[in-house]
């Protein structure tokens, strides 16, 4: 029996039909986690959206659920007493200013401008130098948490200001009155004061030796 040559449509068919299977083949291969290198996928290689929320963990899915939650505002109470109290006695610790804080964690700054009274210079004072200088001081005190700040407020009888300024850190669970007092060796007055304490998360406490 003579075989027939087979027509060049026939063979045309038949290529045809063998890609056809083989296309078939390859897109019926399934890739699996196993074969994906670790790090080769990135964003560029993800379609938007074709991934569902579903699909991800649980722990995705609720950091996604969950709003964002604002940061608390840091929030500092001030008070201010721009001139007094005028003509203090000397040597007696006196009253300047005082602030009421709510319970929480908090940092306490002060100052004030403390001028002495000064009189007439005495000669045989400045002359033996008996006077050379005086002192005035103020303590900062946050429920018996203090800072104290010195400073030369006279000079042989010279008014030489000077500003007193303190600073301390406070954590307390109630209520609590932050006051300034201040005390001299000769008559005072003070001015520009100021007492802020600004409420903060937390305080750590770190003491050296």
């Amino acid at each position: 029996m003579k075989l027939r040559r087979p027509s060049p449509a026939l063979v045309i068919s038949f290529i045809a039909l063998v890609a056809a299977c083989s296309g078939t083949a390859v897109a019926a291969h399934v890739i699996t986690s196993k074969q994906i290198r670790n790090g080769t996928i990135q964003n560029i290689d993800i379609k938007k959206g074709t991934i569902q929320a579903s699909k991800l963990s649980k722990g995705v899915q609720a950091s996604i659920a969950k709003p964002a939650a604002a940061a608390a505002p840091k929030t500092a109470l001030e008070v201010v007493r721009k001139s007094g109290p005028e003509n203090q006695p000397a040597n007696q610790v006196l009253r300047v200013a005082s602030l009421t804080i709510p319970a929480g964690a908090y940092v306490i700054t002060a100052n004030t401008v403390m001028t002495a009274f000064t009189g007439s210079t005495d000669i045989l004072e400045a002359l033996f130098n008996t006077n050379a200088s005086v002192g005035g001081t103020c303590i900062l005190d946050a429920g018996g948490v203090t800072a104290r700040a010195l400073q030369t407020i006279a000079i042989n009888d010279r008014q030489t200001p000077a500003t007193l300024g303190m600073q301390l850190t406070r954590t307390v669970g109630a209520p609590t009155e932050v006051v300034l007092n201040c005390a001299a060796g000769i008559p005072w007055r003070t001015s520009e004061t100021s007492i802020i304490a600004t409420k903060v998360d937390a305080i750590t406490l770190n003491e050296e030796k």
